[in-house]
C-alpha cells in the first residue's frame, strides 16, 4: 500500500511540473524609452526555451528599440 501511494505522489508531482507554464516580463522600448511594461507573460514553450529568447531589441546610435524579456 506504502508503494501505491508513493508512485502515485510521484505521479503527481511531475504531473505538476509538466503542466505549469513559465511566465515572464516584457519591456517594449521606443527611442530608448520604455512605452510598456507587461507582467505575467506566458512563455511559449514551443517555440522559446527562455523569456530572453522573445527579445527583438534593436539598438540604433545606442537607443533601444523593441521587446526585452525577463
Amino acid at each position: 500500500m506504502k508503494k501505491i501511494v508513493l508512485a502515485l505522489a510521484v505521479i503527481a508531482t511531475v504531473a505538476c511540473f509538466s503542466s505549469c507554464n513559465k511566465h515572464c516580463t516584457c519591456k517594449t522600448y521606443v527611442a530608448g524609452v520604455v512605452t510598456t511594461t507587461t507582467e505575467d507573460v506566458e512563455l511559449d514553450k514551443d517555440t522559446y526555451k527562455k523569456c530572453s529568447d522573445m527579445n527583438t531589441i534593436v539598438t540604433v546610435a545606442g537607443t533601444k528599440n523593441g521587446l526585452e524579456c525577463e
